[in-house]
């Protein structure tokens, strides 16, 4: 890909495509010409070789400005969902509150899509089940209707009647008193529980004192509930401020964060998020990319949120959400960065336990024999098949977690090699294999297998190398003592019953008969075309049977009678009708 020939120095968004026209990575700039620029510069890093070796056009929108470009970025984002951008793990599944006000008669649910401009939205939480609980002390507390008609019924359901709804429908509550309950429940939503129990109480003498015994009692149990819910948040700040505590733990392009919220002064809930870093942008873009997309949907943001460190885009994503970001330094905030700190890191070692307890036992066996990095999810084994170097061909199998992955297989026909070389052989497979893997941009394998020994690996780790390529693990297996060639030079012979030996060995028989199977059909092909179909006596069996030993037709050609009677199933007779066949045709 070359430097379009002009560029703006506007603020804007770029994105670069593949040849399908499809964003493969969108990002911002406050000058377009130099933000690009800088893709095309020899030390430009991991993300930008990446981008730079995947995308074939870059295209540009020029905005008024840099916060327009930070929004429309986030946008375009959401709706391509580019592969090497960074992004909010399962962002399309987590779970809102909406608040219906479109509606004549309002409802509160759980939704997970959310439509600009209808209804008030809160969230998003990560635990559906911690939203149903949360809905279900609301229609405690504050009933609404909860029927999904647009046109309401004309008669009561069976929610009025064990006291779940108030019956808009049949005019059992008026239109003020149920708008009063909705106020209620975004006012709850927000955190402001204080002020509701007040308005409780105040209701519930109300009641009492007008004889409404009844009501004073429903009333009542509200109070309760709302006391109950308060008395299980701690009050961490007296004078009742509204504001967010985010800090976040991972790497290698994994991050987790969690975000502390305090309402009224006091502990309100907690979220944790999981987010992808496929370019490994760090720490920095990971959180101004999550403060965007995280407050960017809600309604109600508070006004200061803590942020553990102070990173380049902050000014910007403050201007875009018109809230004061902050790192705080001592006393409350500090302690609660480090608690958003731990909740973060518990979380991140949660995940990676899960991660690790789906990963078979016979990797977790060979990342530890080989000292891998990590586990070798993606394993692609190599053979070599031919005789005598006639109708070679290569294979390439696919094996992940433990498993083979069929749709995945390929094989090759030998081009560049004439005669008996079954290392350069190798050597051509595993180039053309791995150009094509970066060519199409495939997730490369976390272990190339070769069979064979210290010769295929060192022809393996020459092509590996060659390439420029690092993060390539090379391993070769042997069939005489299943020996293992590793890249450093040393030899490791696994125990019989060793998983991680079952599994190379499954990969490497897999491979073979992969091979194989490619070699007979190009091998049967050509044997169906043979002078030997013209010659009575001759069946598949006897056909098959000469090509192997003699190698050839033109080897049959020039075999005496003798040589032919060597074959198994040719006696005289039919040796000598082949001979006089061949040579009355020649």
């Amino acid at each position: 890909m070359k430097i379009p020939d002009y560029l703006p120095e506007n603020p804007g968004v770029y994105l670069f495509l593949d040849k399908e026209g499809n964003p493969i990575y969108i990002g911002k700039a406050k000058n377009l010409k130099k933000r690009i620029k800088q893709y095309f510069r020899k030390d430009t890093g991991l993300k930008g070789s990446t981008i730079i070796r995947k995308a074939v056009e870059v295209k540009y929108i020029i905005t008024d400005s840099e916060i327009e470009a930070l929004l429309l970025e986030d946008t375009l984002i959401k709706k391509h969902k580019p592969r090497y951008n960074i992004n909010l793990k399962d962002d399309k599944k987590y779970p809102y509150i909406k608040v219906s006000t479109e509606e004549e008669f309002p409802r509160v649910f759980l939704t997970r899509k959310i439509v600009k401009g209808k209804g008030v939205y809160f969230g998003p939480y990560t635990s559906a089940k911690s939203v149903r609980r949360t809905l279900r002390l609301l229609q405690k507390l504050f009933p609404l209707r909860t029927c999904r008609y647009k046109k309401l019924p004309d008669k009561e359901c069976l929610d009025y009647h064990i006291g779940r709804c108030p019956a808009p429908c049949t005019g059992r509550i008026s239109r003020e008193k149920y708008n009063e309950n909705v106020q209620k429940v975004i006012s709850f939503l927000k955190g402001r529980t204080e002020e509701l129990e007040k308005e409780l109480e105040r209701e519930m003498w109300r009641a009492s004192e007008g004889q409404e015994f009844e009501k004073a009692a429903v009333l009542r149990d509200r109070l309760f509930a709302l006391r109950n819910l308060k008395s299980s948040q701690n009050v961490i700040f007296p004078d009742k401020r509204d504001l967010d505590i985010i800090n976040i733990a991972g790497d290698r392009g994994f991050w987790i964060i969690a975000v502390l919220q305090i309402r009224m002064g006091r502990m309100f809930g907690k979220e944790t998020f999981a987010i992808n870093d496929p370019l490994q942008e760090g720490e920095a873009s990971v959180l101004e990319y999550f403060l965007i997309r995280y407050y960017r949907e809600l309604d109600f943001i508070p006004p200061v949120v803590y942020v553990p460190e102070e990173f380049e885009g902050m000014k910007r994503v403050e201007k875009a959400l018109g809230v004061t970001l902050k790192k705080p330094v001592r006393g409350k905030e500090k302690r609660l960065l480090l608690m958003a700190k731990k909740n973060a890191g518990v979380e991140l070692e949660g995940y990676r336990l899960k991660v690790k307890r789906s990963i078979p036992g016979s990797l977790l066996e060979l990342q530890r024999h080989l000292k891998l990095k990590n586990p070798p999810k993606r394993i692609e084994g190599f053979d070599i098949s031919n005789i005598s170097g006639r109708y070679a061909v290569g294979s390439c199998v696919v094996f992940v977690n433990g498993r083979p992955l069929k749709g995945e297989y390929r094989r090759f026909r030998i081009k560049s090699i004439k005669g008996i070389d079954d290392y350069r052989m190798m050597g051509e497979v595993i180039s053309r294999r791995i150009l094509r893997i970066l060519k199409e941009g495939k997730q490369p394998p976390d272990l190339i297998l070769v069979d064979g020994g210290k010769g295929q690996l060192n022809v393996a780790m020459s092509v590996v190398e060659s390439l420029g390529l690092e993060g390539y693990n090379v391993l070769a297996i042997a069939k005489r003592f299943e020996t293992l060639y590793l890249p450093n030079g040393s030899v490791l012979q696994l125990p019989p019953d060793s998983p991680a030996l079952h599994l190379l060995k499954h990969v490497r028989d897999e491979a073979h008969r992969f091979a194989v199977g490619y070699h007979r059909r190009l091998r049967g092909k050509k044997v169906k075309s043979s002078v030997l179909d013209t010659i009575p006596g001759i069946g598949e069996k006897r056909k098959r049977d000469l090509i192997l030993y003699f190698g050839s037709e033109k080897r049959i050609e020039g075999a005496s009678i003798y040589d032919l009677m060597k074959v198994k199933g040719i006696g005289p007779l039919l040796a000598k009708t082949i001979y006089e066949k061949f040579h009355k045709i020649y």
